[in-house]
């Protein structure tokens, strides 16, 4: 037994021992190869060395110099070109082989993915050792992370057609808050909008936010469009002044969390069930049904509890209303949506400990995390309904025909006698015609 432990522990040492070695050929053999290219680049622009070609370019010696190879910085010597110019004077002539193995964008994006994944930049930097820093790190992230901002919001999102908006908020520290919004396309799939960061989820910001969705193209494929939002005040008011024939429901899961902050926790269980009851129910008949024992239900245990679910108002069944089949339910009648895809924004950013409003370190991070979970993003559970739901949002509008000028929502007037005070992104939007 022993002698077979034995043999076992010099076969497993034989082959760590082989695995460095082949390790370290591949880096010498990489290392080779790119001398060797460099060289043959500079015999293209000076000649053989034996034999210049005595045009612009001559050899200008070599100098220490750094590559870049699985992960990690390698020491190399580079040869060294001088160009001459019209006027006599010479310059640096930079070699593109040279340049392309000081390229960090493949360890870049690496680096970033690390971070996306919660590691911390000491961890970085000692996993790569001999390739960045952490300072280094820091530098890389920030610059990739920086990109992210703009493919989030450089998207043209004139292209989609949109039937449904989610909208909601999260709570990032004390002082900073971040509102996010989902789009649904008619096609069953999702995308993620934008994102505004404030102190609370005010009015303002909503109306920021929807602004700036419409400078961007964002405009509703049917006649009416269908908001999904957690209940906020301000977020409702910002979406009826920028669309307002819109079908607004209002999230279960928050009303429900609501319900159980005036209940005994005993009655936690009932509540949750006749909630999902709700939640189950096909068509306004069948949802009013199950609303009506949610009220007596909690009528008989505690008014304050009544006095919430009513304030939630006809706002809860909504979607019921429109009577469409019940397997859209579990996508429509809450935020649970943007809620998970925030539960994977903050495991891609527990590391981060300390929120500066002051820097664009909030916007850097929320966008690299939402692109992130939007990568994982599928389409919507029974997206074929889709057409059912469509439909009962008054289908599909036409386009304006060419030179005609839509009518202003606001004012029942022409667009070019809208005033001030019509909101920034209902001029010229399509989908804010009176229906």
């Amino acid at each position: 037994m022993r002698q077979n432990n034995r043999k076992l522990e010099h076969q497993q040492v034989g082959k760590e021992e082989f695995a460095k070695f082949f390790h370290q050929f591949i880096e010498q053999e990489a290392r080779r190869v790119l001398m060797a290219v460099m060289e043959r680049e500079v015999d293209l622009l000076c000649g053989e060395s034996y034999a210049p070609a005595g045009g612009d370019f001559r050899r200008a010696g070599s100098e220490k110099g750094r590559v870049y190879h699985n992960g990690q910085a390698h020491g190399v010597i580079r040869p060294r070109v001088r160009q001459r110019e019209e006027n006599g004077s010479e310059r640096e002539r930079k070699l593109m082989t040279y340049e392309a193995g000081r390229s960090r964008r493949h360890l870049s994006c690496e680096i970033m993915q690390m971070a996306e994944g919660g590691m911390s930049l000491r961890g970085i930097e000692r996993l790569k050792r001999r390739g960045f820093s952490a300072s280094t790190a820091q530098k890389v992230l920030i610059e990739e992370s920086a990109k992210a901002v703009l493919a989030l919001r450089d998207r043209d999102l004139s292209q989609e057609e949109f039937y449904c908006v989610m909208i909601d908020g999260v709570v990032l520290s004390r002082d900073v808050v971040v509102i996010v919004a989902i789009g649904f396309c008619s096609d069953g799939r999702k995308m993620v909008l934008d994102f505004v960061r404030g102190h609370t989820e005010n009015y303002e910001l909503c109306r920021e936010l929807l602004g700036r969705l419409v400078k961007r193209g964002f405009d509703c494929a049917t006649e009416h469009l269908l908001a999904v939002l957690d209940g906020a005040d301000a977020l409702s008011k910002a979406v009826r002044e920028y669309y307002p024939s819109v079908k607004l429901q209002r999230c279960w899961i928050h009303k429900e969390r609501n319900l159980h902050a005036y209940l005994n926790r005993k009655d936690h269980g009932e509540c949750s069930w006749l909630i999902d009851r709700i939640r189950k129910a096909e068509g306004a008949e069948d949802g009013q049904a199950c609303y009506a024992e949610l009220e007596k239900f909690l009528g008989g245990r505690n008014q304050a509890a009544l006095k919430s679910l009513h304030e939630g108002g006809a706002d809860l069944l909504t979607f019921h209303g429109l009577n469409v089949p019940a397997t859209l339910n579990q996508t429509f009648l809450s935020t649970n949506l943007i809620e998970n895809v925030m539960l994977n924004f903050r495991r891609h950013t527990n590391r981060v400990t300390k929120w500066d409003p002051k820097t664009d370190q909030i916007e850097r991070w929320t966008s690299s995390a939402l692109l992130l979970a939007e990568e994982g993003f599928r389409k919507i559970s029974n997206h074929r309904d889709l057409p059912r739901l469509m439909a009962a949002l008054g289908g599909l509008r036409q386009p304006l025909a060419p030179g005609s000028v839509p009518a202003s929502p606001l004012r029942g007037a022409p667009a070019a006698q809208e005033t001030a005070s019509t909101p920034p992104g209902a001029r010229n939007n399509r989908s804010l015609q009176v229906h």
